[in-house]
């Protein structure tokens, strides 16, 4: 069922507000929907940031997802001011540039990250595509997963391009247009249909992605 994202997204503000009133910090959309780029499968990823967070306050907030339309796609972010601020740097900069604003606002955390922090999120997002396409390679030999692992370099993409010119494009089809040749290679695979047991297509690919990302680990390593 094709979901309207704004009037799901209303719906939900109100069932937050109503629950958690003056304590609410954040509440935005990430992911696909976030981007205009969603299916009818994907998730809808939301961010909702409060003062604190109790557990009491999660079994409200659970309460509050179950009465949802698609409840069975929600997932997303939930923590506490506390935990926000406390949290890894290179992954609070993808949630920090990612979030689509629906109330509150999270520029507080504009003047928080630094160059180093960016460099970061590329070099464990390469670590995390170069291990997870090495392993594939060698052991489970998987072309969904491998195109999955293709899926997950896009982010890596997205961050390298915002590291190397301080633009953060998030929408995947704008990316392309501006990405450098190597990195638009990773994102024209992602829409390319994979071929089941093809052993000269999966190692081609598997090469390509596994050369790349270790290009830019060492890159990214001073």
């Amino acid at each position: 069922m094709k979901i309207d994202i704004k009037k799901w997204m209303a719906d939900f503000q109100a069932r937050v507000l109503s629950v958690f009133k003056d304590r609410i910090v954040f509440l935005g959309l990430q992911g696909s929907y976030g981007r205009g780029e969603q299916t009818l499968t994907s998730d809808i990823d939301v961010v909702v940031i409060l003062d604190r967070v109790e557990f009491a306050d999660l079994q409200s907030y659970r309460s509050i997802i179950n009465q949802m339309e698609s409840r069975d796609l929600v997932c997303g972010f939930v923590a506490g001011m506390s935990e926000l601020l406390a949290w890894e740097k290179y992954d609070l900069l993808q949630l920090y540039l990612d979030a689509v604003p629906y109330f509150g606002s999270l520029d507080f955390l504009k003047e928080y990250f630094n160059k180093e922090d960016i460099k970061r999120a590329v070099r464990v997002g390469a670590c995390n595509v170069y291990h997870a396409a090495s392993h594939n390679f060698l052991h489970a030999r998987d072309m969904v997963a491998l195109k999955d692992i293709y899926k997950a370099a896009r982010f890596v993409v997205r961050m390298k391009h915002y590291l190397d010119t301080g633009i953060y494009v998030p929408a995947m089809n704008e990316l392309i247009k501006v990405a450098s040749a190597e990195d638009s290679y990773i994102l024209e695979v992602c829409v390319q249909s994979f071929a089941d047991n093809n052993e000269s297509e999966f190692t081609e690919k598997s090469e390509m992605l596994i050369t790349w990302a270790s290009s830019l680990i060492h890159k990214c390593s001073y």
